[in-house]
């Protein structure tokens, strides 16, 4: 079979239009769908995000980024969002976030949803009292929605290396879209 070199240049850009979609998603852009309810009511269940692959080491993860991460434990991709960074002191106490000492005000958390699980659940704290030290080389994370969160309080700090995206933008359902910081 003999081709044109009209067809095999329709190939060719056919070709590396693939290979460059597939280079996107695999070394920039990470889609991902939201399973269950633990980063609620920032994240929904089912919600479609996409998350960047770029700058994941650990001068470049902030505290309260929300991140994806490899979770050996689990064998499954994690979405949570980063307390404690490498190094240092994470407290709770009172519903109240210490690290190293001093008071860290959590303003992405919605105070009508941690009123409504506290009287729901009739719990006092949202966040039970803890306190952890975050290796070199390791972060903390917890889930938005606390009593409802498989994080690090059970599963213990993840390496660095582990974190497969940050931030992003919610793009489905439409009355979702917003970007994560």
């Amino acid at each position: 079979m003999k081709y044109s070199k009209k067809t095999m240049m329709a190939i060719l850009e056919f070709i590396v239009v693939c290979l460059a979609i597939v280079f996107v998603f695999k070394g920039i852009i990470m889609p991902i769908k939201v399973d269950g309810s633990s980063m609620y009511p920032t994240l929904h269940d089912g919600d479609l995000a996409f998350m960047s692959r770029l700058d994941l080491n650990s001068k470049q993860i902030k505290r309260f980024d929300v991140v994806t991460i490899d979770c050996k434990q689990l064998d499954n991709v994690i979405i949570k969002r980063v307390i404690g960074l490498p190094g240092e002191k994470i407290v709770y106490k009172n519903d109240c976030l210490y690290v190293n000492g001093k008071y860290i005000k959590e303003n992405y958390l919605n105070k009508s949803h941690i009123k409504d699980v506290k009287s729901r659940y009739n719990i006092s704290y949202f966040t039970d009292d803890f306190e952890i030290s975050v290796g070199e080389n390791e972060i903390f994370v917890l889930g938005d929605n606390r009593v409802n969160s498989l994080d690090s309080r059970e599963l213990g700090c993840f390496k660095i290396e582990n974190v497969l995206s940050k931030k992003g933008i919610i793009l489905f359902p439409f009355n979702h879209m917003k970007g994560m910081n």
